[in-house]
C-alpha cells in the first residue's frame, strides 16, 4: 500500500519570491523536492517487483504507488511551471 508523505509545497507557496534570484533558489528546492519524490517511487516499485506476491496483485499495488506517485508530485510541477512564468516576466521586464 502507498505510504503517504505530507507535500510542503503550501510553505513553498508561501515564501516571497519577487527577485529573479528568489526564483532560481525556490525552482531549485522545488526540483529538488521532484527528484526526492521520484527517487522513492522507484524504490517502492523495485521493492514490490522483487516481492513473490502473485502478479495481480503486484500489478494493484503498482497502480496505487502510481497514482499516489503522480499525487504527490503534481502539486510541485505546478509551481514549478508558476516560478517558471515569473522568472520569465522577470526577464521581459529587464
Amino acid at each position: 500500500m502507498a505510504h503517504r508523505k505530507p507535500n510542503k509545497y503550501k510553505q513553498l507557496y508561501r515564501q516571497d519570491c519577487t527577485g529573479s534570484a528568489g526564483i532560481g533558489s525556490m525552482m531549485r528546492e522545488v526540483l529538488h523536492r521532484l527528484g526526492d519524490i521520484d527517487v522513492e517511487y522507484e524504490i517502492r516499485l523495485d521493492a514490490i517487483e522483487r516481492t513473490s506476491t502473485d502478479q495481480e496483485l503486484k500489478s494493484h499495488i503498482q497502480k496505487k504507488i502510481r497514482a499516489a506517485h503522480h499525487e504527490r508530485r503534481e502539486p510541485y510541477v505546478e509551481l514549478l511551471t508558476t516560478l517558471r512564468q515569473r522568472q520569465l516576466r522577470l526577464s521581459l521586464r529587464n
